[in-house]
């Protein structure tokens, strides 16, 4: 737990609604009244409003030059963590399992919600729900859920728990990160996210490992365990043919995920063990930012 918590990091996430929530931290709202932040001066376009018209900047360019304002008000967002805790997430080769992994990110994004004054849940599901905490100030989740995630051991194999994991999130809006390997059957993967996809606004994270894309250069015959049904089998290791069969299968299924998540209007993030993740969530939403703006 030590070395995951020295990991922490500051992250600030945004959404693409604007909450109608007041209590703690600030974002961007369309309603008018609150405090306004200056962002930048700009020159007008057609359609801009006449009365954002900075003369002092047109007189001095002599162009038409606007002020651009954030409005800024109080709100409180939920943000949720759905955790795969399924046996799939003990595997890794390189640095750490995907579990480990999973925890780190989970403290991270827990810190960020204590850091921003918003509320936090956890959902943790393998073939159904293991763990559910309700929303509250995360204050003690920013220990807790990096620790549930790694200590929670789950056995035998059944239909993927993301059905009802879903179904547990509120009725109101909130932000949530999907954390998986998504290594369940993709058809169950479509159903259940399709069925709750529009309500609130979603972040998955895919986790997977190297192995997964390639097995090793060296011919040997080994014993392999299936994490998911505990099975094991003695398998040939090595070839060609063998080696393309795999990424086209890993391919098919990247494909397949990312085809879904497009069709959602999702923007997913793709790490594995030697990704820097917090540069890599700081610049997925520092582009999502931008956009908003």
């Amino acid at each position: 737990m030590r070395e995951i918590l020295s990991k922490i990091a500051e992250v600030d996430y945004y959404v693409r609604w604007f909450s109608s929530q007041h209590d703690l931290g600030m974002w961007p709202s369309r309603r008018v009244g609150g405090t306004a932040e200056f962002e930048a001066i700009a020159e007008y376009q057609l359609g801009d409003n006449p009365r954002s018209i900075n003369w002092s900047a047109t007189a001095r360019t002599g162009f038409f030059r606007i002020l651009k304002n954030t409005r800024l008000t109080n709100t409180n967002l939920a943000v949720f963590l759905l955790v795969d805790l399924s046996p799939s997430m003990d595997f890794g080769t390189v640095r750490v399992t995907k579990r480990r992994l999973a925890a780190e990110i989970s403290a991270v994004l827990a810190h960020a919600a204590w850091r921003c004054g918003d509320r936090l849940g956890f959902i943790g599901y393998g073939s159904e729900v293991e763990v559910e905490w309700p929303l509250r100030h995360p204050k003690d989740y920013r220990l807790l859920v990096p620790q549930k995630v790694l200590e929670t051991k789950l056995n035998g194999a059944g239909p993927s728990g993301l059905g009802p994991a879903l179904l547990r999130l509120p009725a109101k809006k909130a932000l949530v990160f999907l954390i998986s390997d998504f290594q369940e059957d993709l058809g169950e993967i479509e159903r259940a996210i399709k069925s709750i996809a529009r309500l609130h606004d979603f972040v998955p994270i895919v986790l997977w490992d190297p192995r997964e894309r390639m097995l090793p250069a060296k011919r040997c015959i080994t014993v392999l365990k299936d994490l998911e049904t505990g099975r094991e089998k003695m398998v040939w290791l090595g070839g060609t043919r063998r080696n393309d069969s795999l990424q086209q299968k890993a391919k098919a299924r990247e494909h397949h995920l990312k085809e879904l998540f497009r069709s959602l209007c999702w923007e997913a993030l793709w790490i594995d063990q030697e990704t820097h993740f917090v540069k890599e969530i700081s610049q997925f939403f520092l582009a999502r930012r931008r956009l908003i703006r």
